[in-house]
C-alpha cells in the first residue's frame, strides 16, 4: 500500500484566513514525509469555484515531485455533467495524477430508479484512459447497490473499463448493508476493482473523519484483509478531526500507520 494524505483537512471547517495555497498544502504534507503521496481537490470548499491562475501552475510543479498524486472531484461537480467530468479529468492529467475519485452521484446515480447514461459514462472512462487517469468510484454509506449496479452495467474488469473502486473506510464503517464486519466485507467484495483507499475513522454513526485509531474501525484487521487480497494500490489519510489542527491530525495519522497495534478481539 502506498500511503499519502489528502490536502482537504487544511480547508474543511478551517478559517478561510488560514487557508494555504494548494501547493503550500501539498508541501505541508511532504514536510512530514517526502515519500508520501497526495490527494488534491481543485477547490478549497465544497461550494467554492475551482482555483485558477498562478496557484494551479505552482500546484502542477509541486505535484510532479511527489510519489503519487490523486484527484478528488470537487464539490461543485457532484452531479451528472459530462463536461465537468472531462474538465476534472483534464485537471488530473495536468497534475500527473493517476486516479480521479468521484461519487456515484457524478454518474447520475442516487436512487434505485435512476437511469444513468451508461454509454456516455463509458466514453468518459475511455477519455480518461487516453491520459492515463483511472476513474475510481467511491463508496458512500450503504452503497453496495450503487457500486454493484455500476459494475454490472460497465463491467468489472478495470483493465478493460478504466473504472476502479475507492473504498472509503469511514463510509464503510457507517454502513449496514455489509454485515457485522462491514469494512472488511466491502474490501473483500470489491477486491478485484480496488485501486484506492480513503483512511479515516468514526464511531459508526456519523462521518466524523477522525484520525485512524480514534473510532471503532478495526485497523489491524483491515490491514490484514488488504494483505490477504494482495492490495498494492494507493491510500490517503482523509481526517479533519474537530479540535486538532490539520498538521496535528496528519502527524497522528502517519504515526498510527507506523504502528496500528493488534487486531480487536
Amino acid at each position: 500500500m502506498q500511503l499519502g494524505a489528502s490536502i482537504w483537512g487544511f480547508y474543511y471547517c478551517q478559517d478561510p484566513e488560514s487557508w494555504p495555497t494548494l501547493s503550500e498544502a501539498v508541501k505541508a504534507v511532504l514536510a512530514f514525509d517526502g515519500n508520501l503521496g497526495v490527494e488534491v481537490w481543485g477547490s478549497k470548499a465544497l461550494d467554492h469555484p475551482p482555483v485558477e491562475g498562478d496557484e494551479i501552475v505552482d500546484l502542477i510543479e509541486v505535484c510532479h515531485d511527489v510519489e503519487f498524486t490523486t484527484v478528488h472531484i470537487q464539490g461543485q461537480h457532484w452531479s451528472w455533467n459530462p463536461g465537468n467530468l472531462r474538465r476534472e479529468i483534464d485537471f488530473a492529467h495536468q497534475l500527473g495524477a493517476e486516479t480521479l475519485v468521484l461519487h456515484p452521484v457524478c454518474f447520475g446515480l442516487v436512487d434505485e430508479d435512476d437511469r444513468p447514461d451508461w454509454p456516455e459514462i463509458v466514453r468518459i472512462a475511455e477519455y480518461a484512459a487516453k491520459f492515463g487517469v483511472q476513474l475510481a468510484v467511491e463508496n458512500m454509506k450503504d452503497s453496495i447497490w450503487t457500486l454493484d449496479r455500476i459494475l454490472d452495467e460497465i463491467g468489472d474488469d478495470p483493465e478493460k473499463t478504466n473504472l476502479g473502486i475507492c473504498i472509503d473506510i469511514g463510509h464503510a464503517n457507517q454502513s449496514n448493508d455489509a454485515g457485522r464486519e462491514a469494512v472488511c466485507n466491502y474490501l473483500e467484495r470489491y477486491s478485484g476493482q480496488l485501486s484506492h483507499l480513503h483512511l479515516h475513522d468514526n464511531h459508526g454513526e456519523r462521518d466524523e473523519h477522525l484520525v485512524p485509531g480514534e473510532g471503532t474501525v478495526d485497523w489491524p484487521r483491515m490491514l490484514g484483509v488488504l494483505e490477504n487480497i494482495g492490495f498494492s494500490g494507493t491510500a490517503v489519510l482523509e481526517s479533519h478531526q474537530e479540535g486538532i489542527s490539520p498538521s496535528e491530525g496528519l502527524r497522528r495519522g502517519i504515526e498510527f500507520f507506523r504502528d496500528p497495534g493488534p487486531a480487536k478481539e
